[in-house]
């Protein structure tokens, strides 16, 4: 071989190594884009608070995520908030889980008695005293929900929502964005 053609080849072989370089490029891009919008659309929701009623906790106009598929690999237990569609209508709710299947819920005097032996720590989350409410035995595969600001009555307390269906939760709020960060508006 002449000492000549060397460096043809060197340049072939640059060309071809940056074609890869760009093609391994496209590709993990393509593939993070794919993961990110599964995410985005299958396995989170990004859900804008429409009201107080969860007041301290998340204030209205404040953007959550929820997680889709949490359900599915981890029981829901007392103090998840958990989204769920309104009854009838497309309003979607979030609300903090009380009472699971098997248990009963009361309140009284301005708690909430879980089983008439167990009261539930308010100040844990900053919820406000509401109305008293009577005994609700909550059916398995269920959940009892109440609003953290007790005073609005969009929860398990009104007729037209009741207990929840598990199969009806459309998730659990995992992050609260601040308004400020709010970009889905």
């Amino acid at each position: 071989m002449s000492k000549g053609k060397m460096p043809l080849r060197r340049e072939n072989f640059k060309k071809l190594h940056r074609r890869h370089n760009v093609a391994r490029w496209i590709f993990s891009f393509s593939l993070a884009a794919a993961c990110l919008l599964f995410l985005c659309t299958v396995w989170f929701a990004w859900v804008k608070m429409g009201n107080d009623s969860m007041a301290p906790t998340l204030q209205k106009g404040d953007l959550v995520l929820v997680n889709r598929m949490r359900k599915y690999y981890k029981e829901i237990e007392r103090t998840d908030m958990v989204a769920f569609y309104r009854p009838g209508t497309k309003e979607l709710l979030i609300k903090r889980v009380v009472a699971t299947g098997g248990e009963s819920v009361q309140g009284q005097n301005g708690s909430i008695w879980i089983d008439e032996k167990y009261c539930l720590s308010e100040e844990e989350y900053g919820a406000t005293n509401g109305k008293d409410f009577d005994l609700v035995k909550v059916p398995e595969g269920y959940v009892f929900v109440l609003s953290d600001d007790r005073q609005f009555m969009e929860d398990s307390r009104e007729e037209g929502i009741g207990c929840i269906d598990l199969d009806d939760v459309v998730g659990v709020m995992e992050v609260r964005l601040l308004p400020a960060f709010a970009i889905f508006e």
